[in-house]
């Protein structure tokens, strides 16, 4: 990482507090102008400082801290807000890994253009992320 990149992480590391959302960090970063491959290496080190300076958690509880960044067929589809919203669902365990992936691409081949945050709050709250088929599976019986 070059001294710019350290000098950032070291500002993260003052200015904000741990449990700052996701999305106020990409944009502080954003604002500084750092692009997506630099913001999530950034990241991925501050929460690893973290994740190294926290007490053994129980082993109930995953220990791993996992984050997510945008491929290149994703960058300029999400709004930021949406894909802020996102990344807090993940976080907080609304959504583990493999429900995200599943939003994520839900919402890439259902909604043309950019999506918005109130677009993927339609997604999620509809229950149309689901694998049933047309229509979100709401109206269909499934038979085992």
């Amino acid at each position: 990482m070059d001294d710019r990149l350290t000098g950032l992480l070291t500002a993260l590391r003052k200015r904000f507090p741990p449990d700052t959302d996701v999305a106020e960090l990409e944009a502080y970063l954003s604002s500084k102008g750092c692009d997506r491959g630099q913001i999530g290496e950034i990241l991925s080190r501050f929460f690893a400082d973290l994740t190294r300076k926290a007490a053994p958690l129980p082993p109930t509880i995953e220990s791993t801290m996992t984050f997510r960044v945008m491929g290149p067929h994703e960058w300029g589809r999400f709004a930021p807000e949406a894909w802020g919203h996102l990344l807090s669902l993940s976080s907080t365990g609304a959504l583990n890994a493999p429900e995200l992936e599943h939003v994520i691409e839900r919402a890439l081949v259902q909604f043309e253009g950019r999506i918005a945050l109130d677009d993927l709050r339609a997604l999620i709250d509809a229950g149309s992320f689901d694998d049933s088929g047309p229509g979100g599976g709401l109206d269909q019986m499934n038979v085992h």
